[in-house]
This record gives C-alpha cells, sequence and structure tokens, in this order.
C-alpha cells in the first residue's frame, strides 16, 4: 500500500523521471523528508520479513515512528504553502495523523475481525476525534476570505480594481488544480456524504460485529469500504476547497467585476 501510494505521487509529476530529486532538499523540503521517512518505513517492512528472528518490539517500534513521522511530513508539505489559506489552518497535521490512525485501526479490525469486542469499539469510538476535527475545519474554512486586489496592490478596502484583460491566452496548472468551482457548489452535500460515509455508517459497522459476531469479516470489509470512500470525497474536498491567492487573477471580486479598468 506504501509502495502504491508513492508510485501515485510519482505519476502526478509534470516530470516523473526526475522524481528521485525529491531525496535532495531535506534541509529545507518537507516533501523531501517525506520521500526519506517512506523509504525507511519500508525499509522497515522489508526487514521485518526478511529477517523475522529480529526484535518485532523493537523494529515495529521503529516502524511505527517512521510512518507517524512519514504522515506528519505530508501534513506540512500542504500546511507550510502560505499561498493556500486553507491548508495553513492550525489543525490541518491533526486531523492527517488523527484519519490515519483511524483508518490504520480500521485496517488492522479487517485484518483480524476476531480481536474481540474491544477493537471494533476502539475504531468506533475513535471515528469520533476526526469527525469533531473536520467539522471544526470546516467551519473556520467557511469564515476565510481571500484578499481583494485592493488589498493586493496596497489600496484601501473601497478602492475598485479589475484587470482588463487575461492573465495569459492558454490555462494553466493552477487553473486545472485549484480553481474547483462545480466542487465548490455542491461542497456542504460532499461534506455531508463524506462525514456520513466515513463517521457514521463506518462506526456502525464496526459496532454491528458485537452483534453479528459471525459476520465479522464481511462486516470490517463493509465498513472499510464505507470509511475508504469517505475519506477519497473528504481527501478530495480538501484540494477541491482550497484557494490558491492567484485565483485573484482569474475570478475578481464581485465589486471588481463590475468595476471599469
Amino acid at each position: 500500500m506504501a509502495i502504491l501510494g508513492l508510485l501515485s505521487s510519482v505519476t502526478h509529476l509534470g516530470k516523473p523521471w526526475r522524481a528521485w530529486r525529491a531525496f535532495t532538499q531535506v534541509r529545507s523540503s518537507w516533501l523531501s523528508r517525506e520521500a526519506w521517512a517512506a523509504v525507511a518505513s519500508l525499509a522497515l517492512a522489508a526487514l521485518i520479513i526478511v529477517l523475522p528472528t529480529l526484535s518485532p518490539a523493537l523494529v515495529g517500534a521503529l516502524l511505527l515512528a517512521c510512518s507517524v513521522l512519514t504522515v506528519l511530513c505530508t501534513a506540512m508539505i500542504y500546511h507550510s504553502l502560505p499561498p493556500v489559506p486553507a491548508w495553513t489552518i492550525a489543525s490541518v497535521p491533526a486531523i492527517f495523523m488523527t484519519l490515519a490512525v483511524y483508518s490504520g485501526g480500521y485496517l488492522v479490525l479487517l485484518l483480524d475481525p476476531r480481536r474481540g469486542y474491544d477493537w471494533p469499539v476502539f475504531c468506533a469510538l475513535l471515528a469520533i476525534i476526526p469527525a469533531t476535527q473536520k467539522l471544526r475545519y470546516w467551519r473556520v474554512l467557511d469564515a476565510q476570505t481571500l484578499p481583494t486586489a485592493s488589498a493586493a496592490l496596497g489600496l484601501s478596502a473601497d478602492s475598485k480594481v479589475a484587470a482588463f484583460e487575461a492573465p495569459h491566452t492558454q490555462t494553466n496548472y493552477l487553473l486545472h488544480e485549484m480553481v474547483f468551482k462545480l466542487a465548490r457548489r455542491h461542497r456542504l452535500r460532499l461534506r455531508r456524504i463524506s462525514v456520513l460515509l466515513a463517521f457514521v455508517l463506518a462506526p456502525v459497522a464496526a459496532l454491528s460485529m458485537l452483534i453479528v459476531p459471525q459476520y465479522g469479516s464481511e462486516l470490517a470489509a463493509l465498513g472499510l469500504l464505507l470509511l475508504l470512500a469517505g475519506l477519497m470525497v473528504e481527501r478530495w474536498l480538501f484540494f477541491a476547497e482550497a484557494r490558491h491567492l492567484v485565483e485573484r487573477y482569474y475570478v475578481p471580486s464581485d465589486s471588481a467585476a463590475n468595476a471599469r479598468p
């Protein structure tokens, strides 16, 4: 799963054959730190398979530390980008961590559905933390406002500034990646779908294992599918709702849209 995640990241690059350069900026780049932490996690996982006689507690503890560090570095890649205010919200790294623990715990439940009543209850209760964090994050996000073109130019708030010509004649990367008008229009519905799948139905499936333990494997698989579907919607919204400051070049404010150049 970790290898698939890394490969998907590489395919997202404009020039995948230069992915090796991600390892060269560890002093200044969270992406480079993520790459090294991910490779360390893979190496430790391979070590457990190749040399099972090693202390599982020691190697497992190191693997846990590297895995947590990988997720933290992933979160900081986005959290350290001032041009995207939605990602600089203080709770973003914590949300990454709790969602990782929640989804990882549910995966353990699928691999060993007969652990007893404690693990399904743990997974169901664990859903409360990221659900609360996401609801609070969305509340802060909805209260955010991008600075106006007037503010960017150092003018007063009541100044009317509008572009009389497009910044360029063709589309670009930011328009593809950061301007999701359709998603923002339906964001409330997509948020409800994410919460329903990941934080309501998935915990219900876990708790149902206590009622009908003979279907524990099936319920664990169903719950994990619901959780992953909900997290995919949540993760897509994380990008779709984020607004880059350069968007002001393409989506002017209402006051500026009607102003004369």
